[in-house]
């Protein structure tokens, strides 16, 4: 017995859970951040300034799962959420085309993309590579694996106009040869009547790797934050478990333009001491979880109690993003907007940035 209760050996890694996984690939190791329990209050204790950052956003503010039930994209009036692509790097299911960052955003006039900022696929001896720094890339060889023409799923649905079809998310996990997993997430992206595709940024993961992109870049999302790995999963719900964290957004007016590990990047206009991309918000411990909700708005509540959310982006308040899938149950969205942002709480995280091993340009939060 007193051998149980010895401390792992210097640099031995503690007991990791099982990493999610999606299509055979891990959404990052185990280690990684996302998939890390906070609902220890003792490790995790409330953030020293969450009920100011609660009190501006409104403590009375109704949760809302920006996802819904309807799964055909060309109902575009309808569909609600972020859908995800899945692809092999072949011919068969990916067209690997080039991808402009030239573009002009009909919401702000702004007529150039981010491709300092983005990762590109360079082609070489038939093998595609990820390359930092678009802009370092001619533009006849910057490549992004939109999948086929007609498979596409993007959010937004087959909505092509840039002036009214939003920020339009293609996200695409690629299973490669031999467990290869790379995750590819594009911003803004448009396909022209020619074929041709332009996005405003783009970003790349060897989602074998705990290794993050520069500090000081964007993503898919202002906070520099992949998507996929905190996007809530009609298909995970119904298995009853979540085991990894989720993305929530507020409005420019509350956020700081500043970022907290693990976010790399942060946007929109200055407010002074506001809530900074990358912190962590928890559904509160003392929260019961009705025994009287649906199995898959108990599952959503309990991934918020156990895993928490990370704010990633400009958007509406306590917008919480998932896939668009049939399975959703209208009762469970209906239930899920019963919680209140007072039943949160911003969480203290520094039991990962303050531990000896931390390593800031690194997603690892368990050793």
């Amino acid at each position: 017995m007193l051998l149980a209760l010895l401390p792992c050996a210097p640099g031995r890694a503690a007991a990791a859970e099982p990493a999610p996984m999606i299509a055979g690939c891990e959404m990052f190791p185990p280690q990684a951040v996302f998939n890390q329990r906070i609902d220890d209050v003792m490790r995790f204790p409330a953030h020293a300034r969450s009920a100011e950052w609660i009190g501006m956003i409104g403590a009375g503010r109704a949760l809302h799962p920006d996802w819904g039930s309807e799964a055909d994209p060309t109902k575009t009036g309808k569909y609600y959420g972020v859908p995800w692509n899945v692809v092999d790097g072949s011919e068969r299911t990916t067209r690997w085309p080039l991808v402009n960052h030239a573009i002009v955003d009909a919401r702000d006039g702004n007529g150039s993309g981010a491709p300092d900022q983005s990762d590109c696929a360079v082609l070489e001896q038939g093998r595609a590579t990820i390359r930092r720094g678009c802009d370092g890339v001619i533009p006849t060889r910057r490549r992004f694996p939109f999948p086929l023409d007609g498979q596409v799923r993007a959010e937004g649905g087959q909505c092509s106009d840039p002036a009214r079809c939003g920020d339009r998310h293609v996200l695409v996990l690629e299973k490669g040869a031999g467990g290869a997993c790379r995750l590819w997430e594009s911003y803004f992206s448009y396909q022209d009547s020619a074929g041709r595709w332009s996005a405003y940024s783009t970003a790349a993961w060897d989602l074998k790797s705990l290794a993050m992109r520069p500090d000081g870049w964007t993503s898919g999302d202002a906070a520099g934050l992949p998507i996929l790995p905190l996007l809530l999963r009609a298909e995970e719900v119904e298995s009853g478990v979540i085991r990894h964290a989720l993305r929530v957004t507020f409005r420019d007016a509350v956020l700081d333009r500043r970022h907290v590990w693990p976010a790399r990047h942060s946007a929109g206009n200055t407010r002074a001491e506001g809530i900074p991309f990358g912190a962590l918000l928890r559904l509160r411990a003392d929260f019961e979880i009705p025994f009287w909700w649906n199995e898959q708005s108990r599952t959503v509540a309990r991934a918020m109690q156990k895993y928490g959310l990370y704010v990633a982006d400009i958007g509406t308040d306590f917008f919480v993003q998932g896939d668009p899938d049939e399975r959703w149950s209208p009762v469970t969205l209906m239930t899920l907007r019963r919680l209140r942002l007072n039943q949160f709480e911003f969480v203290d995280t520094g039991a990962f940035t303050r531990h000896p091993r931390f390593d800031p340009d690194s997603y690892a939060a368990s050793w």
